[in-house]
C-alpha cells in the first residue's frame, strides 16, 4: 500500500513525532519526478490545527537510504558513550537542622 500510494505521487506519512509547543518532526516518503525521497522536516501547527511544514529539513533519495541508516547508527553509538560519560548531577547534601 505504501508502495502504491508513492507511487501515485502523494505523500505518506510515515511517523508524526511531537516535539511539544505546536511543532513536530514528520518523516514522510514523497516522489517528485519520478524520485523516491526520505523527507524529514520540521512541521508547525497553524492557526485552525493544520500541520504546516517548514525550511527545516532534508530529502533523502531513497537509494540513500542504507547510507543514511548506517551514519545513524554511528551517531546512535556517539550518543550512547557521550551519555555514559557525561559527569552526573551533584548529589544534594541532606540539610542540617
Amino acid at each position: 500500500m505504501a508502495d502504491e500510494k508513492a507511487q501515485a505521487g502523494e505523500e505518506l506519512l510515515v511517523k508524526a513525532i511531537d516535539k511539544g509547543l505546536g511543532a513536530r518532526i514528520h518523516v514522510r516518503i514523497s516522489r517528485f519526478r519520478d524520485r523516491d525521497y526520505l523527507d524529514i522536516r520540521n512541521y508547525y501547527e497553524a492557526d485552525g490545527g493544520e500541520w504546516k511544514p517548514t525550511r527545516k529539513g532534508v530529502a533523502v533519495p531513497v537509494e540513500m537510504y542504507q547510507e543514511l541508516m548506517d551514519a545513524l547508527g554511528d551517531a546512535g553509538k556517539i550518543i550512547t558513550e557521550r551519555a555514559a560519560n557525561a559527569p552526573k548531577p551533584a548529589e544534594e547534601e541532606p540539610a542540617e537542622g
